[in-house]
């Protein structure tokens, strides 16, 4: 059974759906930014001004946009990681992210579900996906849901919640 993990000295965050540079990503979710590169740099000073390097963040998918080939993928996350002060990035794909090695490899731990236990340092779980769920393990228990993927357009359910940048003003939350 997974522990949830937890920065050992820092703090624990978590975010989703940044679509680092997706040129159309400011129009579709109403993001107050000109274009992609005006986005990637105010997305990065704000997890730069929330977060430092005994910090972990869990990111849950889309941390590229829809970009035209894997090769982009890759280019763009390895110059974004690069300027983040985190610590660590565990990865739950979204449905942008790229399966290929070298993208992964760009992330500490990279998974399709996570659901650990150790919320709040006790036995509950929390279950960590792209996509949001209206059922999921331990929801009648005390479990959390944590998503992205819309981005703010759908109606939270229990303990559920969207951890998009666009919900939290375009930053990572605290755990």
């Amino acid at each position: 059974m997974a522990k949830l993990e937890y920065a050992p000295h820092g703090r624990t965050y978590v975010t989703s759906d940044t679509h680092f540079g997706q040129a159309n990503a400011n129009t579709l979710f109403d993001r107050p930014y000109s274009d992609a590169f005006s986005m990637n740099t105010a997305l990065i000073e704000h997890c730069n001004e929330v977060m430092g390097e005994d910090d972990l963040l869990y990111h849950l998918g889309d941390f590229v946009g829809e970009l035209p080939d894997n090769r982009t993928r890759v280019r763009v996350a390895e110059e974004v990681r690069s300027q983040l002060n985190v610590g660590r990035i565990i990865l739950i794909r979204g449905n942008h992210d790229s399966t290929k090695r070298k993208y992964t490899r760009i992330f500490d731990e990279v998974h399709d579900i996570l659901a650990p236990r150790g919320w709040r340092k006790g036995d509950h779980r929390i279950v960590f996906c792209h996509y949001p769920l209206r059922s999921w393990q331990g929801n009648r228990s005390g479990s959390l849901h944590l998503y992205g993927h819309t981005h703010g357009r759908l109606e939270e359910l229990g303990r559920s919640c969207d951890v998009g940048v666009d919900c939290w003003n375009q930053k990572p939350v605290e755990l």
